[in-house]
């Protein structure tokens, strides 16, 4: 099913888009293809659609994934924000142990789940390496957790373009506060491209160094790129 019974509806747009969506395919290194259902970010007139867009941020992610595959192989992994789901599958292809793919809207998450079995195994599916769940930062956390996270936590969490407004970022950083692991070597990975300048970054380290994380950004003048955050 495209849908978990506990989801919770909420009034969106992602509807409105179904005629705009088109399949397209990703190829990045280590031989990994990635085929989508959604919409690409060069078309301004959709951007609203958050959920079904695919932005340059994701594919930079993937990058990285690709060029650290490390970072994820045999670990446990969890997306923030996960859009049309295309990091989180790259994770599982690159040997994530367990890889839960998150959103908040359900019309994403079914979408999502499209996007999952078009690129994954029926055998990875069920045997529960990765998954589609709903997830609203700052909401029902800890139910979220012991309802599918890993006894000692994530040991990676990750998003792109997730920090992108003031008022989430308290509950995006009690968020990935309840959900990392607390192991040495745990980190919060953001891809970051910048969308909305009245968005500072001292704003955004102010609230990560309130829930007791360290980071470390991109070199340069420039804020976009990779962060990692990781436990003081």
């Amino acid at each position: 099913t495209n849908f978990d019974e506990e989801e919770e509806d909420e009034a969106g747009c992602n509807d409105l888009f179904a005629d705009t969506r088109g399949k397209f395919q990703l190829t990045f290194d280590k031989g990994i293809t990635v085929s989508l259902t959604g919409i690409k970010s060069k078309f301004p007139m959709f951007l609203q659609s958050t959920g079904m867009t695919l932005w340059e941020s994701s594919n930079n992610l993937c990058r990285f994934l690709c060029e650290n595959p490390d970072a994820v192989k045999d670990k446990n992994v969890i997306e923030l924000g996960a859009g049309l789901g295309l990091a989180g599958i790259v994770a599982c292809k690159l040997g994530a142990r367990k890889v839960v793919l998150t959103d908040g809207d359900t019309d994403t998450l079914s979408n999502m789940r499209d996007n999952v079995s078009a690129n994954i195994s029926n055998d990875n599916q069920m045997n529960g390496s990765i998954m589609c769940k709903q997830l609203r930062w700052g909401r029902k956390v800890r139910e979220f957790q012991e309802n599918w996270a890993p006894k000692d936590g994530f040991d990676v969490i990750m998003g792109s373009d997730i920090i992108y407004a003031k008022e989430y970022m308290q509950e995006l950083f009690q968020t990935v506060s309840l959900l990392i692991s607390m192991s040495n070597g745990s980190i919060f990975l953001v891809s970051h491209m910048k969308r909305n300048p009245n968005l500072s970054f001292d704003f955004v380290f102010s609230c990560a160094e309130e829930h007791g994380f360290q980071w470390s950004a991109p070199k340069g003048e420039t804020e976009e790129g990779m962060y990692t955050f990781y436990r003081s």
